[in-house]
């Protein structure tokens, strides 16, 4: 069926309206900070064969994959057992979930006339879900069992009725009952909402009229992804990366863990190859299928057409190459708490790869992890357990024309924030004593890596443990491009109230004591360009707003500040340039 322009984007945007419907529900419903707060989700309306129709703002790790929750409640339930009023949950890495224990999938079904046309889905974290330690992310895992409470696709909502078995089972499993158990209703009450308005955009334009604008969203979405290829010269590209390691900083389960990819352009097609990736990891590096898709689709996505709304459709000219038992695709029951880690890489490697080749639209490497980390105790106020679960943002790489921007979530959290100063001090047992800009961070280029931040918390009249994990510090930091140097790398630093100070990259359940002070210092992006191209204003601007130490100026711009008046002194720094210049054609 032809669909009119009108109609068409009428319908397109009441989906895209539909998914913000569960954003805006989860926000006002739920009951943890790091979902109405952090927003630490992501919302997506499909049709009824799991192809992604709509989203809204979220984390784009975790919405090029909900299909996969969908097709496995098919094969699991199976679709002729699903009726009116059905709510799916589950979190099974291995069957449904994707990920890892503590993200929630909650599904909704659309049913029209008898059958199921769409699906409103929501895939968010919560704060506990089980597991050895609190939080359900740990860096000394070695296998699934370990890391929480699983659930393939069960139904949460039978029929309009809560099944009081599926609640029982999680009140069990969880150390934080109450916080889990209201956002699980946060998140049931937005998908049944969702649902219910992708109904009514049929009733309002019929089936026929609704299907057909489906048809042509998707149709629509891959003609533009293959005109967008079509701008990128045919070759094969490629790029790696060596993680840190997968386990504790103190008992080390592997320090070497490489991420290869290659990208193939021909035409307007595309194929991602992760071929020669390491064997997966005996710990918790190891990343679900359902995750590495997602992660390169994402990728693809910034590359080709980042400006307009996913739909299924966009990834239609796009393959993907995954060896079997890789840490990007490894077998049933490897350790996956920390798949975040290297999938937060591979877009940043997809961008490396393809600058040779379009070296005006790429920028250089951003710094390159979650930052995850989770402090967790009983509050002295109230007697009451609590987690608090946070990402921290970090600097992002200069680009062909402009400086990296600061102080963002990286690529895998997307469109998600940090927990309130105020909102930190009033929920739980801490002082924040410290949210600023990280000075110096940012790679040097001619055009400045982002910055990232610094944020300390002083723990508060009670003993508290952490969990906090951290790549790309060892031994690939933000890397610069074309000239650009590297950003400084992230790390976590404990002072403890006896005067010692402690680094950490990856440890889980750290005992904290109180008045111990937790800094987490997050890196910057590299830089884009020789840093003896920057314009000098610049360099003095930068160190007016302590952006850059003056320390720095010299050793990596070349340039020559009267510290007295504050001037560039353009003589010396031309000469200064110049002898910089030679000593690096010499080398």
């Amino acid at each position: 069926m032809k669909i009119d322009p009108i109609t068409l984007e009428v319908i397109r945007n009441q989906m895209i309206a539909s998914s913000r419907d569960i954003r805006r529900t989860i926000e006002r419903a739920a009951y943890s900070p790091i979902l109405y707060e952090v927003v630490d989700f992501s919302c997506g309306i499909l049709d009824g064969e799991a192809n992604l129709i709509a989203e809204t703002p979220g984390l784009p790790i975790f919405l090029a994959n909900l299909g996969y929750a969908v097709k496995s409640t098919y094969d699991t339930i199976g679709r002729e057992n699903l009726n009116p009023g059905d709510v799916i949950l589950c979190n099974d890495p291995y069957n449904g979930g994707g990920t890892h224990c503590p993200d929630l999938v909650v599904l909704c079904p659309a049913f029209y006339e008898g059958e199921i046309r769409g699906w409103a889905a929501f895939r968010g974290h919560i704060v506990d879900m089980g597991g050895i330690y609190p939080g359900g992310w740990y860096s000394n895992t070695t296998e699934v069992f370990q890391e929480g409470f699983r659930l393939p696709p069960v139904k949460l909502v039978v029929e309009g009725k809560p099944n009081e078995d599926v609640f029982r089972l999680i009140r069990a499993n969880t150390r934080v009952p109450d916080a889990v158990l209201g956002d699980i209703r946060a998140m049931i009450a937005a998908v049944r909402k969702a649902s219910q308005r992708f109904c009514e955009i049929i009733d309002n334009y019929g089936l026929g009229v609704t299907l057909g604008a489906i048809q042509e969203i998707l149709d629509q979405g891959e003609i533009m992804a293959r005109a967008a290829i079509r701008r990128i010269p045919n070759g094969t590209y490629s790029a790696e990366a060596l993680l840190d390691g997968d386990g504790n900083d103190d008992e080390p389960l592997d320090e070497r863990v490489w991420v290869r990819l290659a990208v193939i352009v021909k035409d307007e097609e595309m194929t991602i190859d992760f071929t020669g990736t390491d064997g997966q990891c005996r710990g918790p590096m190891n990343v679900p299928e359902p995750s590495t898709i997602s992660s390169a689709r994402y990728g693809f996505k910034i590359i080709t057409t980042p400006a307009l709304p996913s739909n299924e459709g966009f990834f239609r000219p796009l393959k993907i190459i995954i060896p079997e038992g890789s840490l990007l695709k490894p077998q049933f029951p490897a350790a996956c708490a920390m798949w975040p880690v290297p999938t937060t890489t591979i877009p940043d490697l997809i961008l490396k790869a393809l600058a040779p080749a379009m070296p005006d639209r790429v920028r250089a490497g951003h710094f390159g992890d979650s930052m995850a980390n989770f402090i967790y105790g009983t509050d002295p106020r109230t007697g009451r357990y609590y987690v608090c679960a946070e990402g921290d943002a970090g600097g992002y790489g200069g680009k062909p024309d402009d400086d990296g921007e600061p102080a963002l979530f990286s690529m895998d959290l997307g469109d998600t924030y940090n927990v309130p100063v105020e909102v930190a001090e009033v929920r739980y047992p801490w002082r924040v004593e410290r949210f600023e800009l990280h000075q110096d961070s940012g790679g040097p280029g001619k055009y400045r890596g982002g910055l990232g931040v610094l944020r300390d918390y002083r723990i508060i009249g009670h003993k508290a443990g952490l969990t906090v994990t951290t790549d790309r510090v060892k031994y690939t930091p933000p890397w610069g491009l074309f000239g650009g140097k590297d950003g400084k790398p992230s790390i976590t630093v404990v002072y403890r109230n006896d005067g010692k100070e402690e680094r950490w990259r990856k440890i889980s359940n750290l005992p904290l004591d109180q008045n111990d002070v937790v800094s987490f210092q997050t890196g910057g992006g590299g830089g884009y360009g020789s840093p003896l191209e920057r314009e000098p204003r610049l360099v003095l601007k930068d160190v007016i707003n302590e952006y850059v130490s003056m320390a720095k100026v010299r050793e990596d711009y070349g340039v020559v500040i009267d510290e007295n008046e504050m001037k560039i002194d353009l003589d010396a720094t031309k000469g200064l340039r110049n002898k910089m210049r030679e000593s690096q054609e010499r080398t």
